[in-house]
């Protein structure tokens, strides 16, 4: 897996996106570098783009990372898109795992301009 943090400064995005493989451990790694990007800007939106990545999680895992984000001070109150196709769509297990989901404010889209639109108010 490869992962690379763009930042769309127009729209105040930073966007996080995976090719290949994506394991857990990788996952992991990555969270922990966003957060600290996060950290460092005052960009409350985030794309998590997996259009090009194929998931290679347990259940376990999955609910592991999400109580790791739930942690995570820096993704508090921020607005996170998830890109993904449309075969992928196992994430009913992860927000669950959320705690204090009504901090999180997330949503799944096939279009990045969709996810761009809603990140930034412009939904018609």
């Amino acid at each position: 897996m490869s992962h690379e943090f763009k930042l769309d400064i127009g729209h105040e995005i930073i966007e996080a996106e995976y090719t290949g493989i994506v394991t857990f451990e990788e996952r992991m790694k990555a969270i922990e570098e966003g957060v600290t990007i996060l950290n460092d800007r005052e960009y409350p939106r985030i794309i998590v783009n997996l259009i090009a990545a194929e998931m290679q999680l347990t259940p376990d895992e999955k609910i592991t990372l999400a109580q790791y984000v739930s942690e995570q001070h820096a993704l508090i109150n921020a607005k996170t898109a998830f890109l993904i196709r449309c075969e992928q769509t196992e994430r009913e297990k992860v927000d669950q795992a959320v705690l204090r989901a009504d901090e999180f404010d997330s949503k799944v889209f096939y279009s990045r301009f969709n996810a761009i639109e809603w990140l930034t108010g412009n939904v018609g």
